[in-house]
């Protein structure tokens, strides 16, 4: 095997180029749409006003031209004059300085529940959006008692229990209204933990904390924005109607809502007195609520809500995990003893999804292989065959509504019986994951020594400085030169293939002993492509470590693969050497797709295809799955299920006809025509 080329010092890989790390990082949409949307007239204006009651509030006695308590009976409900620019009420007082007075008490109020609202809804919503299960049940299930209990009615109850006590009232009202904020959290967090730089912080072993505070919050702070500013209108308007109704404000101290109730019991008599004090209301309300409803068309629509309710790591009922392949002979490689040089062996694997209907669908049905220490285990097939999901089985994350049966084990630990706070211990520092499209699996928010750095210390601890070189070793061993150039840059400035390499130097962060590839190179041009796969050889031959790599290629099997495992709808289907199986295949299908290789043809004749789909999980025949597409089928190959035999001392293949084809192989090797 070849070694991975390291570029010269000062320069880049082949077509890598990196940003300057001086550059500006850019703006996220959110940043974006708020520095457009303060170019907006209508929204300079609201904001305007907003500062301005602000500031004439907390100025109020600089700016009132007169005491706002201050009687003047000779001049009561006058209208605006020189002396009194807004007029005066029943008793005289100027009406100026009490709106200005009345505002700060009611202003101030109005955080008092958004602040209770967001210090209970954001950290359980967040909570119980990750984790799911009956902690989001039991949550759900509180707040929707909350959206039950009209607020006003709770808070005049406690108005009178609590003898007017304003604070305690606002915070009663906080609580009840912190459902909204609990939904909106819970959904921002429920559409964001799926995202590939989370799963890639889970694999590397960071805690769940972590995770929620440096990878999910920052998803959830737009909306909590947008939020923030209809919530404080909300109450803002609801404090007034308390006022008005002469509860919780001081009936001595002037405020918007008294002016108000003032106003209304002269409406008759003096019709203007309305007029001051219902312009300042609606205007501040209305910039409020434009102001927060414009923030909320700028919101992209991948951070919309989304509610998956279902648990995350259900339990197949033993109906379901028996799955529905036969139990045939197993495969030398799955029978041996878990032992340091076999760090993963995986038996009999069932991995099932929910259905619609509350059954059990199985996506991958028995399968079972041994990797080997030094050794890269290659799992092949068609979209749709089962690789990803028998990869990500081994890690623990299967998506929402997964779940897995049989048997994982690492290093002699059954896995499957791990709980996820086990498993976060095991992910990482002892089996890691490189995903397929890295640009994803590198949080935008922080830099590369961040990100790497964040792990190290996870899993070795140290100093500053210790984990800072430790961050450049990494960088180094998955041949970058120019470390502290790109430690210091964000995954925006990085190209694909080197954002692939930090990936890489993420996952053996943690030193582990098992490496799982989904499809590392896809999402790289060709050149870049046989770089990551000398540097996945050369650390494989550096470290010992034992590698699952799943693709589509037979031509990345042929470059880097020891031993092939075939997946053809959710099953093994041929398990042997690669060089064995690329020279003579035993099944049907591992023919077909060899006979398809673009590297095999021929300028002017058609290049061979399986004819037909892989059908999908409901539509699996009882019988050979492979039967419908297969040139060699027979009757008997649907008579019932074809079980995975031992063909030769370290091979296997799920068919019948296995002989056959090897004979068939053999005569077309010696030409001799049958």
């Amino acid at each position: 095997m070849t070694t991975a080329t390291v570029p010269a010092h000062g320069t880049q890989g082949v077509g890598e180029p990196v940003a300057q790390p001086g550059r500006p990082r850019p703006r996220g949409s959110f940043a974006t749409a708020i520095r457009d949307a303060l170019r907006r007239p209508a929204i300079l204006i609201a904001l305007g006003w907003l500062v301005l009651v602000v500031v004439s509030s907390v100025f109020a006695g600089a700016l009132a031209p007169h005491d706002p308590l201050a009687q003047d009976l000779d001049a009561r409900l006058a209208g605006p004059s020189a002396t009194y620019w807004l007029g005066t009420d029943e008793l005289g007082r100027d009406l100026l300085s009490r709106i200005l007075h009345g505002g700060g008490v009611l202003l101030l109020a109005a955080l008092i529940p958004v602040v209770v609202a967001y210090l209970l809804g954001v950290p359980i919503g967040m909570f119980v959006g990750y984790v799911g299960g009956r902690a989001d049940a039991l949550a759900d299930f509180v707040v929707n008692v909350l959206f039950a209990i009209p607020a006003l009615v709770v808070v005049l109850a406690v108005s009178v229990v609590t003898d007017n006590n304003l604070p305690f009232m606002t915070v009663v009202f906080g609580v009840i209204v912190s459902g909204g904020i609990f939904r909106l959290v819970r959904a921002s967090t429920q559409a964001s933990r799926d995202l590939l730089y989370v799963d890639a912080a889970r694999v590397s072993g960071v805690s769940r904390w972590t995770i929620l505070l440096r990878h999910i919050l920052p998803n959830v702070l737009g909306p909590l924005i947008v939020q923030g500013f209809l919530l404080y209108s909300g109450a803002f308007l609801f404090l007034t109607s308390l006022s008005f109704l002469g509860l919780g404000f001081d009936p001595q101290q002037p405020s918007w809502g008294q002016l108000v109730f003032d106003a209304s019991a002269n409406l008759d008599d003096d019709p203007w007195m309305m007029v001051p004090i219902g312009a300042v209301l609606i205007a501040t309300v209305a910039a409020l609520n434009y102001l927060g409803n414009s923030l909320l068309a700028t919101l992209p629509t991948a951070k919309r809500a989304r509610l998956l309710t279902p648990p995350r790591r259900p339990v197949l009922p033993a109906e379901a995990a028996a799955g529905t392949a036969p139990a045939g002979r197993r495969t030398p490689a799955a029978a041996e003893p878990a032992d340091s040089d076999v760090p993963l062996v995986v038996e009999d694997l069932v991995v099932s999804f929910r259905t619609p209907e509350g059954g059990w669908q199985p996506v991958v049905d028995g399968v079972s292989f041994a990797v080997h220490r030094g050794e890269t285990l290659c799992l092949v097939g068609e979209s749709g065959c089962g690789k990803t999901m028998t990869a990500l089985a081994t890690l623990g994350l299967l998506p929402e509504g997964g779940a897995a049966a049989g048997s994982v084990r690492l290093a002699g630990r059954e896995l499957l019986d791990l709980s996820e706070r086990e498993m976060a211990q095991v992910r990482g520092s002892q089996i890691a994951l490189i995903s397929q499209e890295p640009m994803g699996a590198l949080d935008p928010c922080f830099s590369v020594r961040s990100q790497l750095g964040d792990v190290v210390k996870l899993h070795r601890g140290g100093s500053r400085a210790e984990v800072r070189r430790r961050v450049h070793e990494l960088l180094r061993l998955v041949g970058i030169p120019n470390v502290e150039s790109v430690a210091k840059s964000f995954p925006h400035q990085l190209s694909g293939g080197m954002a692939q390499r930090v990936c890489i130097a993420l996952a053996l962060a943690g030193e582990p002993s098992v490496l799982v590839a989904d499809e590392p190179t896809t999402a790289l041009d060709p050149t870049i492509q046989a770089e990551i796969l000398d540097l996945l050889r050369s650390l494989q031959e550096t470290l010992g470590l034992a590698l699952v790599l799943v693709t589509h290629d037979l031509g990345v099997v042929a470059d880097i693969g020891d031993v092939a495992a075939v997946m053809y709808a959710g099953q093994v289907v041929e398990l042997a050497p690669v060089d064995e199986l690329l020279a003579a295949p035993r099944h049907p299908y591992s023919q077909g797709l060899l006979d398809a290789m673009p590297e095999d043809a021929v300028r002017g004749v058609p290049l061979p295809t399986v004819a037909g789909m892989v059908p999908l999980p409901r539509d699996w025949p009882t019988h050979c799955r492979f039967a419908a597409r297969c040139p060699l089928a027979v009757d008997a190959c649907r008579e019932g299920p074809v079980p995975l035999l031992t063909v030769q001392a370290d091979r296997s293949s799920r068919c019948i006809r296995t002989d056959e084809l090897a004979r068939s192989q053999d005569l077309a090797t010696t030409g001799v025509t049958p």
